[in-house]
C-alpha cells in the first residue's frame, strides 16, 4: 500500500469536509474547555454549611475535579481525542494534497 492510499482504519477525507470538520472540532474542543473550567469550580469544596448539605459540597469537589473518572479528567481526556482527531484530519490532508501534486506533476497537455 503506498502512502497515498487509505488503509482499514483510516479515513479519507475532501478538503472542504476536513475544512468544516476542522472547524466544529475546535468550537467543540472550545466548549470542553470551559466544561474542564466549570467542573474545576465544582471541585472547590463549597462551605453549604453542616449535615447532609456539607456531604452534597464534599459529593461536588470529588467528582468535579479530584483524580481519575471525575468529571474534568474525562473532560481532558476527550480534549485530548479531539487533539488526536484534527492531527489526523491534517494528516488526511497533506496525503490528499501530495497525492493531487503528484497527479498533476504525471499530466502533460498536447493540443489546444
Amino acid at each position: 500500500m503506498t502512502d497515498t492510499q487509505v488503509g482499514a482504519g483510516a479515513f479519507a477525507v475532501s478538503p472542504d469536509l476536513a475544512a468544516q470538520a476542522f472547524q466544529q472540532i475546535t468550537q467543540l474542543q472550545d466548549v470542553v474547555g470551559e466544561m474542564v473550567r466549570e467542573a474545576r469550580v465544582l471541585g472547590r469544596i463549597v462551605p453549604l454549611g453542616g449535615g447532609y448539605a456539607e456531604e452534597i459540597g464534599a459529593f461536588m469537589a470529588r467528582y468535579g475535579i479530584d483524580g481519575p473518572g471525575s468529571a474534568a479528567d474525562q473532560l481532558i481526556r476527550f480534549g485530548q481525542e479531539l487533539d488526536k482527531v484534527r492531527s489526523d484530519i491534517t494528516k488526511a490532508l497533506k496525503r490528499y494534497s501530495d497525492a493531487d501534486d503528484e497527479a498533476a506533476a504525471g499530466v502533460d497537455c498536447h493540443g489546444g
